[in-house]
């Protein structure tokens, strides 16, 4: 199966797994746009300056921002502590469903 990064930025699911994310985390809205482009395609700083319009060193700033708030040391850790801490419980909740997840966020375990 081949995902489209663009289909999946724009499914409903995906975008408020995200802005859960962004809220539990205290992210500006622009560190949740550099952050769910890192989850979604693991781009590197230069490429997510391109795709946001911003200056590499902008976009590094807010990297460095997002590991602070996260406590986390690398971009890899980054993506680690997100998918295991947020994604993977709303995707295990969902298979356990057996339906797509829609509306309620409470499936949505977050760690401080």
């Amino acid at each position: 199966m081949n995902l489209d990064i663009c289909e999946l930025q724009e499914h409903p699911y995906v975008s408020m797994l995200f802005r859960d994310v962004q809220q539990k985390f205290n992210l500006t809205r622009r560190e949740g746009q550099v952050l769910e482009l890192l989850m979604l395609n693991g781009s590197t700083n230069r490429v997510l300056s391109d795709e946001l319009n911003l200056s590499e060193k902008t976009v590094k700033n807010h990297v460095a921002s997002i590991q602070r708030k996260l406590n986390v040391n690398s971009s890899r850790e980054l993506q680690a502590v997100i998918f295991r801490d947020a994604l993977l419980p709303a995707f295990m909740f969902s298979a356990a469903q057996k339906k797509p997840i829609e509306g309620s966020r409470s499936y949505v375990a977050l760690s401080s």
